[in-house]
């Protein structure tokens, strides 16, 4: 390994050459983070930096309610000071199309250093690959200002401030490193996803970015100001209940923060309804720097877009939850009748009762109810931004089985990442991914680039349908096809059927 610099905007900036690409970790888009500062929107650097970016950075503070499989132990250390960007280009004297990722996570955990988001196979499709961290969980999405009456002034939109800052930031530099700031696609999953689409309501100009990939995840998962300053009244009480009162706060670590975050669920401020989105940290739609109605202030946007779901997103957690394991049918209708009109709780249930077949062994409940959630949770906001945006849109469904567990997550949730950033070629990974991995890798890499290069993800493997021209979706797998969306009309029914709360 060589050492390349190169100069920009923002200062000197020194990374490694590595199989025939140019990497640059650890990038600070914004002024060092401080306690002081950790609840406060991001600021920029004021003057040209010097830095050698050959060490990943610091990961965001995670606060962690359960671990599961996919908990990444190679991340980096945790720190406030977490504010980076990776940077990957195969020529950094090249105007190739630009692609950012944001990370995925509920909003309270993850890294853009995760083992998954390689860099070293997307950017061989000539693209430049920026990976970005931001806050997380009490410091990103925690809305204090109201209910310490101004002593700490967060928003809870501190994170979405952080991700944008980190596109202008990108916008600004990257021509150093061989992207072109005027083709920029945004792309991420599951909260990356969520976050994704929250910043083209924000910037719905396409003045920052002119595109928008989301993996799982709408434009539903934000609070009104209401139920943030529930939350945020929550978790004044919770750091009362262990000694600490407002002015502590400001002097306490991070895994002191952390740990007081993770003992709040948010069904603690539900009044026993069923709250959605079933996340307790989420961005605040304040109508000044997130739109009341995000998906409204979307609606003309000129932002192109990818949008799809995996078809078993919720096995993550329906094949490991005691709950869903011994569910029985009073438990099945109890859940059914908390999130739907009660004139509806019948249909829907003998719908997802009878969509099983012989397919699925054991608890019909079990999977009748996870496959509803799935519809419930991503699929319904998926269809919604497909129906709202259609002229510009194109839709995905991922259903390729993973083999764990002897297939029985099926394509669970975040199950194509893998098969994104091609770390499927990592040992790590063989026992997650399909036989036909490397088939599966290069469709996405083929599509996604494509669709950062030219506003289509049609390449020589496929050409994708635009969703208004057929109001069909692809459906990738081993054999990847173009065919109507078979869950539309269900997924339609929970729509027009939900309580809201």
């Amino acid at each position: 390994m060589t050492n390349i610099s190169i100069r920009c905007e923002a200062g000197k900036f020194t990374g490694i050459k590595k199989n025939n690409l140019n990497l640059f970790y650890g990038i600070p888009y914004a002024k060092t983070l401080t306690k002081d500062t950790q609840w406060s929107p991001p600021e920029r650097q004021n003057s040209e930096i010097s830095f050698k970016a050959i060490n990943k950075g610091f990961s965001a503070p995670q606060t962690i309610y359960k671990a599961s499989f996919l908990t990444d132990s190679s991340m980096p250390n945790e720190s406030i000071d977490c504010l980076t960007l990776n940077i990957a280009s195969k020529d950094v004297t090249a105007d190739m199309p630009v692609m950012i990722w944001i990370h995925g996570g509920a909003y309270i955990s993850g890294s853009s250093n995760s083992v998954v988001y390689d860099l070293d196979y997307l950017p061989l499709y000539e693209i430049v690959l920026v990976t970005i961290n931001y806050r997380l969980g009490p410091f990103g999405f925690l809305k204090l200002d109201e209910v310490t009456n101004g002593q700490i002034k967060s928003t809870g939109n501190e994170g979405l401030m952080d991700q944008q800052l980190a596109i202008e930031w990108v916008k600004e530099n990257i021509s150093a490193f061989g992207g072109n700031p005027e083709n920029i696609t945004l792309f991420g999953e599951s909260a990356g996803a969520w976050s994704v689409a929250l910043q083209c309501s924000i910037s719905p100009k396409g003045n920052l970015f002119s595109k928008a990939i989301c993996q799982s995840g709408g434009m539903n998962a934000y609070f009104n100001i209401e139920r943030g300053n529930k939350w945020g009244e929550l978790f004044i009480k919770s750091a009362h209940e262990r000694g600490f009162k407002i002015n502590d706060l400001h002097h306490l670590d991070h895994q002191q923060i952390t740990k007081i975050s993770s003992q709040m669920k948010h069904t603690m401020i539900a009044d026993r309804n069923w709250l959605s989105p079933e996340v307790g940290f989420a961005p605040i739609a304040d109508g000044k720097f997130l739109p009341l109605d995000p998906i409204k202030n979307f609606k003309d946007s000129s932002i192109r877009l990818i949008i799809g779901t995996t078809s078993d997103e919720y096995r993550l957690w329906s094949e490991f939850d005691p709950y869903y394991l011994n569910l029985d049918i009073k438990k099945f209708y109890k859940r059914l009748e908390k999130i739907f009109k009660k004139d509806a709780v019948k249909k829907i249930a003998d719908i997802y009762l009878n969509d099983l077949g012989h397919k699925q062994e054991g608890n019909k409940y079990k999977h009748a109810l996870s496959n509803l959630m799935t519809d419930w949770t991503f699929g319904m906001h998926a269809l919604d931004l497909l129906e709202q945006h259609q002229d510009k849109s194109y839709g995905y469904f991922f259903n390729e089985p993973s083999p764990l567990l002897d297939g029985k997550l099926g394509a669970y949730h975040a199950s194509e990442l893998p098969y994104v950033f091609g770390s499927v070629n990592k040992k790590i990974f063989k026992n997650f991914c399909s036989k036909k991995s490397d088939e599966i890798s290069n469709f996405f890499q083929s599509s996604w680039s494509q669709f950062a290069k030219t506003g289509s993800p049609s390449s020589y493997l496929m050409d994708w349908d635009v969703y208004e021209n057929s109001a069909s979706i692809t459906y990738i797998n081993s054999a990847p096809k173009i065919q109507t969306f078979k869950n539309k009309d269900r997924i339609k029914l929970l729509n027009e059927s939900k309580l809201n709360f």
